[in-house]
């Protein structure tokens, strides 16, 4: 009846988004974003050909998890583990992050900046939309100052470098689509 705008997926991957984008088009309705775990801990192949998808269709990636569950973020590590199902994930992943969260912790030093903020801004330069998880108003504060500034070519290349020397990815979402 022509009464939607527009619409957004989650958890579609490349080939469903095609997909999807094809027959919202036929019926001359937009598909304006596409919600996913994207960080650098999800940092693949397939995550990467999903943002050139997007990019490709004018479809904005709205990332969530961009801290990784919060192994991102410097707060955690072998002998500070969260509590409940976190903690089996951080046991698998956390030992082979040393030279990504050291990376991390360089460029946060360097600009002036916490781990988070860096992470986030990443995905920002990336040209997603970042949607941290929050639990408090000092999570919501360190966050806001992702903003305002971008990260360099060559700190991105840094980063991007230092996530693909690590032996673990986060488990994809086992609801998204191929």
């Amino acid at each position: 009846q022509g009464l939607v705008r527009a619409v957004g997926v989650s958890n579609y991957g490349p080939k469903q988004l095609l997909k999807i984008h094809s027959y919202l088009a036929s019926r001359g309705v937009p598909l304006s974003s596409a919600q996913v775990q994207f960080s650098l801990l999800s940092m693949g192949d397939e995550q990467m050909e999903l943002k050139t998808v997007c990019d490709s269709l004018g479809v904005r990636l709205i990332a969530y998890s961009p801290l990784g569950l919060g192994m991102l973020t410097g707060k955690y590590d072998a002998s500070n583990l969260p509590n409940g199902p976190r903690s089996v994930l951080f046991r698998q992943i956390l030992p082979g992050l040393e030279s990504l969260l050291s990376c991390l912790s360089g460029i946060a030093d360097r600009k002036g900046k916490t781990m988070s903020q860096v992470a986030i801004n990443w995905c920002i330069c990336k040209g997603a939309i970042p949607i941290p998880g929050v639990k408090t108003v000092r999570h919501v504060e360190d966050n806001l100052g992702a903003l305002g500034w971008r990260l360099s070519p060559d700190e991105i290349s840094e980063l991007e470098a230092a996530a693909m020397e690590c032996p673990k990815k986060m488990v994809q979402n086992i609801f998204q689509t191929a």
